[in-house]
């Protein structure tokens, strides 16, 4: 048997590419290469198992930006920064969650609600940095809501790479450094004077 880290990746894939109403249980076990009642016998739905690979995609991405957060001396700015590079660097390795992200997020749902829910906390942690930093005048004059769309927005890169080879981005790619560089971008369009410095 695979891995779960293998299986839950797999299954990211599975949803990315056809949504949620578009793959069937059957579909989804064969393409995780398991038997024909792997995810009823493991778990009991499709439903139940959207939520398990969701929370496992949700868990990487909310450990590095966490880790980005921690309270350690630095000051708001270098800490919102390093949350968007985090953000981007662990996205950038997630094409297919991005992708799932969008499908589900322009749908009113309530897998919309539970994907909210789990990357709510995170929202949480951002936002008093957000409203101090706007507060001061380090950043631009803008609603939380905007930063939110302008941090993850560019994630389309990610997760829309058929579209984004037409535009001529080369399949053998440094990811590490195209990240950093929209997360460059992001941080210049949101910092009102220079962005923190990557550390």
């Amino acid at each position: 048997m695979p891995s779960l880290e293998r299986l839950m990746r797999q299954a990211v894939e599975a949803f990315a590419e056809r949504g949620y109403e578009g793959v069937s249980i059957r579909a989804l076990n064969a393409a995780l290469g398991m038997s024909h009642t792997f995810i009823a016998d493991r778990y009991g739905s499709k439903e139940q198992f959207w939520r398990a690979v969701v929370v496992y995609a949700v868990d990487r991405v909310r450990g590095e930006v966490a880790g980005a957060l921690a309270d350690d001396g630095r000051g708001d700015a270098e800490r919102l920064a390093a949350a968007v590079r985090a953000f981007h660097r662990q996205a950038s390795g997630s094409a297919h969650f991005a992708r799932l992200v969008s499908i589900e997020a322009a749908t009113d749902s309530p897998r919309l609600d539970f994907l909210y829910g789990l990357i709510e906390p995170v929202n949480e942690a951002v936002r008093p940095l957000f409203e101090r930093l706007s507060a001061g005048g380090t950043l631009r004059p803008m609603p939380w809501y905007v930063l939110h769309f302008l941090i993850t927005g560019s994630c389309g890169l990610y997760g829309q790479l058929p579209l984004a080879r037409r535009f001529g981005r080369p399949d053998e790619t440094n990811g590490t450094a195209e990240a950093d560089l929209l997360a460059d971008l992001v941080l210049a369009a949101c910092f009102a004077g220079e962005p923190p410095a990557s550390v």
